[in-house]
């Protein structure tokens, strides 16, 4: 009966150990997911990563900021994410919350509707450019359009949404100040963009368009056939300025100050914009 009862202690202790035991390696298994878990979904940041500067500019700037942007991410250790469309486009974007540090307009009418709304400040806004309007044809000039009394005999016209983009804002103050934005509206067909005003006009899906002279420099497909003269449009002013509330408010500043270096002014001008006007 001892030994009986000797072994029942025994048998009852190991029960007791083994319930403990497995009672710690629950623990230790629940505190390792624990652990496990927290590194995935907070892991420690990178180390050497730049910092994004996030633009917001117009079509009509690509090329210019594709060949001086890798200096200015050199030289402050940023990456510059960059967004292109028509000004007016970008500008309900930003109004809408889209990321963006730094808006560079083809017009200032977009940077002005911001200052009101408070989203720019007008302390910070510089005019870094100006342009000519132009009338733009295939190469070669097919279909001999030569001035404004040529386009009367367009089948097909193309420019931007006048509300939208402002090569095609200026397209409309022009043809209006000569009379005949009216007679030439049924034959317009609008473009988002500056590049897609120039597909249209390279394609011969129209006779004509009117936008930048930017636009022609850098394609073999399209020509400027008439430069409109100053004086008959106010000027075109390409307008830079810093997002207000920006978490990048130092690189954001010196983004737009870079837009007036030497380097970009001449990148610019070899591109068919106007240098920045002297203050």
């Amino acid at each position: 009966m001892r030994r009986t009862a000797g072994i029942a202690r025994v048998a009852r202790m190991a029960m007791m150990l083994g319930a403990t035991l497995s009672a710690l390696a629950l623990a230790m298994l629940a505190a390792g997911c624990v652990a496990s878990h927290n590194s995935t979904t907070a892991p420690s940041p990178a180390h050497g990563a730049p910092v994004e500067l996030n633009i917001s500019a117009a079509a009509t700037l690509k090329s210019v900021l594709t060949s001086v942007a890798p200096a200015f991410e050199r030289t402050n250790g940023v990456k510059l994410v960059i967004n292109y469309g028509a000004s007016g486009v970008l500008m309900k974007q930003i109004e809408a919350g889209a990321p963006a540090d730094v808006f560079l307009s083809a017009s200032p009418v977009q940077i002005d509707a911001l200052t009101a709304e408070r989203i720019i400040s007008a302390d910070t806004t510089m005019t870094f450019a100006g342009n000519d309007l132009v009338i733009l044809v295939a190469k070669g000039n097919p279909k001999g359009i030569h001035g404004p009394a040529d386009l009367a005999n367009a089948v097909k016209l193309t420019t931007g949404d006048p509300a939208t983009a402002p090569h095609g804002t200026k397209a409309k103050e022009w043809l209006t100040g000569l009379g005949l934005w009216d007679t030439l509206l049924p034959k317009f067909v609008y473009a988002a963009n500056a590049a897609q005003t120039d597909d249209f006009v390279a394609r011969g899906e129209v006779d004509a368009g009117i936008g930048f002279a930017s636009d022609a420099k850098g394609r073999s497909d399209i020509e400027v056939a008439y430069t409109v003269p100053a004086g008959q449009i106010k000027p075109v002013r390409y307008v830079a300025a810093p997002i207000e509330g920006t978490s990048q408010a130092e690189l954001a500043s010196q983004f737009v100050t870079y837009m007036l270096s030497p380097e970009v002014q001449s990148a610019l001008v070899k591109a068919g914009f106007k240098a920045a006007p002297a203050k």
